[in-house]
């Protein structure tokens, strides 16, 4: 049977969503340091309270500003689907090559708006743990809300999310193991 599906997907990084993420991060940094700017002056909300939403914010808006410094000039792809599996390079907390056989199944999750592709594991442990400090904490956090320390948006793709969606699908379906399929199919999954 011959395929006319690709033996390799190569989805880049979308430099125009980058260039937007990184203006974003930039006018909210600006919001944080104009809020701090005017914590003792204004008398709706307590000082302390203003300098901390101030700073949690310019911390959090500052390092997604440094992040998309980073991948604006990030030569390498963002995904990569081939025979072996995924190579996830679009995001913070990416964990490069993901076989297939560690691949459980495809979710679609949301948090805050934002519209994702939960990979579940296998071995969500071995995922969970790669990465700093920091990455372990953002991978953990990612377990708690969606059940996956590894979730894909197509929000630095230069992919549309339902085409993205297709896409792996697709191939998760090609590729997933037989046992799976076998136990898949059983259930009417």
């Amino acid at each position: 049977m011959k395929s006319d599906t690709p033996a390799e997907i190569i989805i880049p990084l979308s430099k125009n969503k980058i260039v937007l993420l990184l203006f974003g991060a930039v006018v909210f940094v600006a919001g944080s340091v104009w809020m701090w700017s005017i914590a003792d002056s204004q008398n709706r909300h307590s000082p302390l309270f203003m300098k901390s939403v101030a700073a949690a914010g310019g911390l959090f808006f500052g390092l997604c500003g440094i992040y998309g410094g980073y991948k604006l000039f990030d030569t390498r792809p963002g995904l990569i689907i081939d025979d072996q599996g995924l190579i996830d390079n679009s995001s913070a907390v990416a964990v490069g090559r993901i076989p297939w056989d560690d691949i459980a199944a495809l979710r679609l999750s949301v948090i805050a708006g934002q519209r994702l592709i939960s990979i579940l594991l296998t071995e969500r442990e071995k995922y969970a743990s790669r990465g700093n400090l920091f990455g372990r904490i953002l991978n953990a956090t990612s377990t708690k809300m969606t059940g996956s320390p590894i979730n894909i948006a197509s929000t630095a793709l230069r992919i549309d999310f339902d085409e993205l969606v297709q896409v792996l699908t697709d191939a998760f379906e090609r590729h997933r193991p037989a046992e799976s399929r076998t136990a898949a199919d059983a259930t009417g999954e």
